[in-house]
């Protein structure tokens, strides 16, 4: 009888051993949690998120709760913007929205004034 055991106990401390060895590096190759596109798609869901929940605390009358949402979500945004360079804000995008912006007012007044007032 206990020759039976003994040769299961074998088995299964090779199993054991072969876990051991080969799944730490099977799953290391997988995209962990702290990844940076991951931690990017992350936290623009949870930006995407708490905007929803300001229009609700706005609906709601509370501005204690809107408040604290606006703070999270410029803190979540300060940290994307600093870890994702893709969403960092710096000032050669605000003075292309900004001059964007302008180019599509003049475009209004001149239909308005090419059009004599007909659009």
């Amino acid at each position: 009888m206990s020759a039976l055991w003994g040769g299961f106990g074998v088995r299964l401390a090779a199993i054991a051993m072969i876990l051991f060895l080969v799944g730490p590096p099977a799953f290391a190759e997988s995209e962990g949690p702290d990844t940076p596109r991951r931690e990017c798609n992350r936290l623009t869901s949870q930006i995407t998120r708490y905007e929803g929940d300001v229009e609700l605390a706005r609906e709601r009358g509370n501005e204690l709760w809107e408040k604290a949402t606006r703070d999270q979500i410029e803190r979540l945004s300060e940290r994307r913007a600093s870890r994702c360079p893709q969403y960092a804000d710096d000032g050669a995008a605000a003075a292309l929205r900004e001059f964007a912006a302008m180019l599509g007012s003049a475009a209004k007044l001149a239909a308005s004034y090419f059009t004599m007032g007909a659009l």
